[in-house]
């Protein structure tokens, strides 16, 4: 899978170099007539798929691979940007890229390649697929974090169907560093050595999320108040804001932290930087999980190892306990944690290995 971007290039290249024979294939996720599908102004249109198509183009050009562009609009609008906007509207916070990753990447694209016969599918995530001993002695193919932990990228595979890690590769996450992987890029000659890394979310690009929601949710104004129920100030809608935000809430005398948000009331709840111990819980209830080993082998597992949770990319993980309720599990920290949002992926690990996944529910 060729984005146009460093990563994706040098995995291409690494593979190369190994003997894989390597076919290029960059996903037409998303356009500017896509954006007006939406009833979105085109001024917030930030997805430059022509220019990033272009670059992986010339990098297969580089490589002596045969290049190709498969184009999932329409699954991905439905399966990625429709979901964001409905798990807003709902008061929950999303996460369109471990959507993206589970329904369009390892989804019908994984479907695609498989079915016209390729052994595995590569791409540039900074994570790696390894060999995970089961209390039985028996082994598991399972996700591992990335060697480089600053940009370590496990948690957005969370919902990665396991049976499909057999055919699955990631040459990137077995660099260290960012740097190595540029340096790697620039010795070869590949256009995208020095390429700015991709922002935003998942194929939209740069486009502002905020005015998007507002475009496309439209403005609902309602109260922002505090823990007493006092009124600070005015919002353009509840289903703008996610638990544990402290901009856009145009408050004095802060800083403000969104605590609640209430989309039947269409409130906003803040606490103050004073108050903050309102924003911690320690208890998790989660929903539509994904079990990267036996249901039956988690219990051993925690009596010999300390299992940890991740809330967030990019957020350190803490220690707990967890108790499996068939497609639902709880799990209890060890000590409490901030910001805890529903809608977002509780992601459960064993030291490196990704053992198990679950939507957030509720908290307390």
């Amino acid at each position: 899978m060729l984005s146009g971007g460093v990563d994706s290039s040098v995995a291409a290249l690494d593979l190369v170099q190994q003997g894989y024979d390597v076919i290029g294939v960059f996903m037409k996720c998303w356009s500017i007539d896509r954006l007006k599908d939406l009833g979105v102004d085109e001024k917030l249109y930030g997805c430059f798929w022509e220019e990033d198509s272009r670059d992986a183009a010339l990098v297969a050009e580089t490589l002596g691979i045969p290049f190709y562009v498969w184009d999932f609009q329409d699954r991905y609008k439905k399966a990625v940007v429709d979901y964001m906007i409905r798990e807003y509207q709902s008061g929950r916070t999303p996460n369109p890229d471990v959507m993206c990753n589970s329904a369009i990447k390892f989804g019908i694209f994984y479907d695609k390649a498989v079915g016209l016969g390729a052994d595995y599918v590569a791409t540039g995530h900074y994570a790696r697929i390894g060999d995970y001993e089961l209390p039985d002695s028996s082994t598991q193919k399972i996700i591992l974090r990335g060697k480089d932990s600053n940009k370590d990228q496990s948690y957005f595979l969370n919902r990665v169907d396991t049976q499909k890690l057999n055919k699955v590769l990631f040459p990137i996450g077995e660099y260290k560093s960012k740097s190595e992987v540029r340096k790697r890029a620039q010795k070869h000659k590949l256009i995208t050595a020095a390429k700015k890394d991709s922002q935003g979310l998942c194929f939209i690009g740069e486009t502002p999320l905020r005015e998007l929601l507002i475009q496309t949710i439209g403005k609902k104004e309602g109260d922002i108040i505090d823990l007493n129920g006092k009124q600070l100030g005015k919002h353009p809608g509840a289903a703008l804001y996610t638990i544990g935000q402290r901009n856009k809430l145009g408050l004095s005398g802060g800083p403000w932290y969104v605590a609640r948000i209430d989309i039947q009331e269409n409130t906003v709840t803040v606490a103050h930087q004073d108050q903050q111990e309102v924003l911690l819980g320690s208890q998790i209830q989660t929903e539509d999980c994904n079990y990267f080993i036996p249901e039956n082998c988690y219990d051993s597992i925690q009596n010999d190892s300390e299992l940890q949770g991740q809330i967030r990319y990019r957020q350190s993980s803490h220690p707990l306990v967890m108790k499996i309720h068939g497609d639902s599990f709880e799990a209890q920290f060890k000590t409490p944690i901030q910001s805890i949002s529903p809608g977002q992926s509780l992601v459960i690990y064993d030291d490196d290995a990704m053992i198990a996944s679950g939507v957030i529910a509720y908290s307390r």
